[in-house]
């Protein structure tokens, strides 16, 4: 995972009463490979599901397979799954959720 956030939401200090600033608050302090925010696969799939994959991704084909260790590597030869590929920096996706995640509802 290469998209990190929640750490410009920390240290918003305009924002109070908001949830995932609670969550991030707490948990990006105790491991220091969340230094730089949060591996965000699942922000990155409320992105893509909401507004769609086009703008930041394309979709490749093939097939995960999982080695009787639990490591895995993808299968481009095989059909049948998918996954995103970056097309634009993935700091333009990075910026965008962490704007969406400071919103603010009035």
């Amino acid at each position: 995972m290469k998209i990190f956030t929640g750490l410009p939401l920390t240290q918003n200090k305009s924002i109070h009463n908001h949830p995932a600033k609670d969550v991030f608050s707490i948990c990006i302090p105790m491991s220091k490979e969340d230094s730089y925010g949060r591996k965000s696969w699942d922000e990155t799939a409320v992105l893509v599901a909401i507004e769609g994959y086009k703008n930041w991704y394309q979709v490749k084909e093939g097939q995960i397979e999982i080695a009787e260790d639990g490591s895995n590597k993808w299968d481009d030869k095989k059909k049948g799954q998918f996954h995103l590929v970056e097309n634009k920096p993935v700091e333009e996706v990075q910026e965008l959720i962490n704007k969406l995640m400071m919103h603010q509802p009035k």
